[in-house]
């Protein structure tokens, strides 16, 4: 897949819109994270963390689409919510900001709630994004296109 080594090595990302440009299409736009050179004080619950430094997004240079032509399915999840499966594995064979799953509980749950499977429509694979805001787990049978883009 085109770009795929490009984005996990672009390091932590937001992701800053995701829609569906057509029927059943899905478009995730990432950007990179960054960290400001300032450090303030953060109050949590009675406990102050002292010299935290706030994570943004980098709204200018390289971002990157990640575009399915179709899909199955897709869940969104607040990334302070979500949840590794340590029975879930990867192709990469680790995790990753964008990564394919060899095995998942995701896809054992498509594969018990729709009439979806390896036959019909076609070989199913999981792909998962992991940015500092949500979690995106698709199920296609299209692998997608990554597209680096710039922002001015």
């Amino acid at each position: 897949m085109e770009n795929l080594d490009a984005i996990n090595k672009y390091g932590s990302v937001f992701l800053t819109n995701i829609y569906e440009p057509n029927d059943n299409g899905l478009i995730l736009e990432v950007k990179k994270a960054k960290i400001s050179d300032f450090e303030v004080d953060v109050m949590v619950g009675d406990k102050i963390l002292s010299g935290c430094k706030e994570i943004t997004i980098d709204e200018f240079g390289t971002y990157f689409t990640i575009s399915f032509r179709n899909y199955v399915s897709y869940q969104v999840i607040n990334e302070s919510y979500a949840n590794s499966n340590p029975t879930d594995e990867y192709v990469s064979g680790d995790y990753r900001t964008f990564c394919i799953f060899q095995k998942s509980r995701y896809m054992d749950f498509i594969l018990d709630q729709t009439f979806a499977n390896d036959v019909y429509p076609g070989e199913l694979i999981h792909y998962g994004l992991f940015a500092q805001n949500h979690v995106v787990h698709v199920i296609s049978i299209h692998e997608p296109i990554i597209e680096i883009k710039q922002s001015w």
